[in-house]
């Protein structure tokens, strides 16, 4: 698909849904916003919160700080648009299909089933250097509106491990609940990953909430060894190197 097709079914897929005003409750975002910039100032990633209906950003971090800066009011009122245009022009229609497979497919699932699924793709962009580096983005529904369309996604962009310029993007949706994969197969998780148990989702909630491990310990009559194993575990079956990336599932998963 060249870039032009790919631009024209992107702006149709986004067209499938006509999100009003009115049935976007504005307090559901200021609901999120502490929490998005504490995330941000922690974690190493760069937080965006993409409106779907205005297509512009509600959030984006203070600094890409792998691009080196950027002028943030400019991307905040210019969406994805603005980032596409930095990014190396063979992977402009890899993104653009990507992004409208998955909006189609989570229209065709119930309204409720909408918010499970965790979109990662690659791409490489353009740095303020003038050279391209390779950004993993991972992306998850964070509300809906009255009518059950979705309406906000939160966005984390991260280096991608081993910053290869070189291999093929790669790309994989999944239920956050279950582990499987949906839409690419070629690059679905191992299907051998277990999803979390009962009492990891019940340690990773309280990671979440900012406790510490003695904390977590304590209030699950644990032992700190016992807890540090399951912190270990939860960061290897999400696939993240960081308590901040486990606590951005536990927000798409409902745990926060």
């Amino acid at each position: 698909m060249d870039v032009g097709d790919a631009r024209r079914e992107y702006d149709r897929v986004l067209t499938l849904a006509t999100l009003r005003a009115e049935d976007c409750d504005e307090s559901r975002l200021a609901h999120h916003l502490p929490f998005l910039e504490r995330l941000d100032a922690v974690d190493g990633s760069s937080v965006a919160l993409f409106d779907v209906r205005t297509r512009s950003y509600r959030f984006l971090t203070s600094s890409f700080r792998f691009l080196g800066g950027y002028p943030r009011e400019e991307a905040m009122t210019g969406g994805p648009d603005y980032f596409f245009r930095l990014m190396h022009a063979p992977d402009v229609p890899f993104v653009l299909e990507t992004v409208s497979r998955t909006f189609r497919f989570l229209y065709s699932l119930p309204a409720a089933e909408r918010a499970r699924y965790k979109l990662t793709f690659e791409f490489r962009i353009e740095a303020a250097s003038g050279g391209l580096v390779r950004i993993v983005q991972q992306a998850v529904v964070l509300e809906l509106d009255a009518r059950g369309n979705v309406w906000l996604v939160l966005i984390a962009n991260d280096l991608a491990p081993g910053g290869s310029l070189e291999a093929d993007p790669e790309r994989r949706l999944v239920d956050i609940r279950t582990g499987d994969g949906y839409l690419f197969p070629r690059d679905a998780p191992d299907p051998d990953r277990a999803p979390l148990s009962r009492r990891e989702l019940e340690v990773l909630g309280l990671v979440a909430s900012g406790m510490a491990s003695r904390e977590i310990a304590d209030r699950l009559f644990l032992s700190v060894a016992t807890v540090n194993n399951h912190r270990q575990r939860i960061l290897e079956k999400l696939g993240t190197r960081t308590s901040a990336g486990a606590v951005r599932y536990a927000a798409a998963a409902g745990l926060v």
